[in-house]
Formats: structure tokens, C-alpha cells, sequence
């Protein structure tokens, strides 16, 4: 679930699907891990492909120094998202929402971004866990 605070208080709850392998912190580009941790939203996105977007500041200094220590590419340009553009309708919400199916983003409906989109502005704080 996706909570939605202001002045501390909880002013939405969101069902979200995750990415296809959300066990574990995310290593590294294509592992289908969610990112866990602070972030901000850096950006707002209007996305051919997800209706809307807002972009998460993943990879973090940490996040690039831990997969330079492996090895890896940390990847990045992990968002929550909406919908494909397939269930623009919300139609398949149900089917969406029964699993983790991003590539390590988070993804909400379509009508849940529609209030996240106008409730948010850049800067403004995400935790993930």
C-alpha cells in the first residue's frame, strides 16, 4: 500500500503493484527489485506508456557506490506509475493490482495517480519499505 501524508497526517491510501521480484533491495539494472529507502520525486512525467509518472531520485550516491563495489549497473529511472496504456480504462485494475509485475517501479491506477499528481510536487519526500 501506497500512504499519502500531509502535515503528518495519512490523507490517502493507494493500492500499488511492485516489481516482478520485490523480495530483497534492488542490486542492480533488469532485477526487478523495488528500490527501498529515501527518495524524493525529482520530476512529473506525462508517459506515452504509463498515462503519468513521477520519477523517484533512484540511484542514490549509495546506491551507484554499492553497485560499483559489485560490479553492477545500479540502473535507474524508477517511477510511480500508472497504469499501461492497455487499462486506460481501469478495466484490468483488479488484474494489475493481484500482482507485482514492474520492472522495479511502483505502479498505482490510474485514478490514484490522477490524485497523487495533483496532491505532489517535485521535492517532495517518497519512502519506500
Amino acid at each position: 500500500k501506497m500512504y499519502l501524508y500531509k502535515d503528518g497526517k495519512v490523507k490517502g491510501t493507494f493500492p500499488i503493484s511492485l516489481g516482478k521480484n520485490p523480495q530483497g533491495q534492488k542490486q542492480e539494472k533488469g532485477d526487478y527489485r523495488t528500490p527501498e529507502g529515501e527518495f524524493f520525486i525529482h520530476r512529473k512525467l506525462c508517459s506515452p506508456k504509463y498515462y503519468r509518472s513521477l520519477c523517484i531520485s533512484y540511484p542514490r550516491a549509495e546506491d551507484k557506490a554499492r553497485a560499483k563495489a559489485k560490479g553492477l549497473n545500479p540502473g535507474g529511472d524508477i517511477t510511480i506509475h500508472a497504469q499501461p496504456k492497455w487499462n486506460a480504462d481501469g478495466k484490468g485494475d483488479k488484474y494489475t493490482l493481484s500482482r507485482n509485475w514492474t520492472h522495479g517501479c511502483v505502479a498505482v491506477t490510474n485514478s490514484s495517480m490522477k490524485k497523487l499528481w495533483y496532491a505532489v510536487r517535485e521535492g517532495v519526500p517518497v519512502t519506500i519499505k
